[in-house]
């Protein structure tokens, strides 16, 4: 009988092996965990801007809608006092207010379908302010929601019949009993993260 003197070997990794592989190991994970976290990162701060401009784009075409549906109705303040239909610049309570039509009611409550609103920059955010009825009373309670947060500063001017731009209205007194509407109104609002931004509205209801 011929004697088979091959011999399998079955060969083991030696320490320096392995520690060289758990080195490559370790550098790949280290620079998939970074490209990882950059890409979470990335992904936060882009939802992050377009739900900024999403609220940003919700709060002004609000302003809008309220603005092109102003009409010349004056109010009585909780004093008996009669409130011009756009008013802003003499109430330190109120940035700017007006009277507005298409006032909803889906519970077709017995009310006015015009509505008095306002908007009021108070502590960097800027609060939409609505009353329930046209005409206060001292127990006449306001709704108030804040609408855009962040806010530097904001400035409305108004275009008048001579197309002359003014920081506050109405410009003169009463007269035949109604107030003037400005023809345009424009916003201004500065962010703390956007910077300035503004909106020219166009008014519907002219006097």
């Amino acid at each position: 009988m011929k004697k088979n003197n091959n011999y399998s070997f079955t060969h083991g990794f030696t320490l320096l092996e392995l520690l060289v592989a758990l080195s490559i190991f370790s550098i790949l994970s280290v620079m998939a965990y970074s490209g990882l976290q950059t890409v979470i990162t990335t992904k936060q701060s882009s939802q992050q801007a377009a739900e900024r401009i999403a609220e940003i784009q919700l709060v002004m075409m609000r302003i809008s809608n309220d603005l092109r549906q102003v009409v010349s109705r004056k109010v009585r303040d909780e004093y008996g006092d009669f409130l011009p239909a756009i008013q802003s610049g003499k109430n330190s309570d109120e940035t700017v207010a007006w009277t507005r039509a298409g006032y909803r009611n889906p519970a077709r409550l017995k009310r006015s379908n015009v509505q008095r609103v306002a908007y009021k920059h108070e502590q960097q955010k800027l609060i939409r302010i609505t009353w329930p009825v046209l005409d206060l009373a001292q127990d006449t309670e306001a709704m108030e929601s804040e609408v855009l947060s962040n806010i530097e500063s904001i400035e409305w001017r108004f275009l008048n019949n001579e197309n002359e731009w003014v920081s506050a209205w109405p410009e003169e007194e009463e007269k035949a009993g109604l107030f003037p509407l400005p023809k345009a109104v424009e916003l201004i609002l500065e962010l703390q993260d956007w910077g300035k931004i503004r909106r020219l509205i166009l008014l519907a209801n002219e006097t």
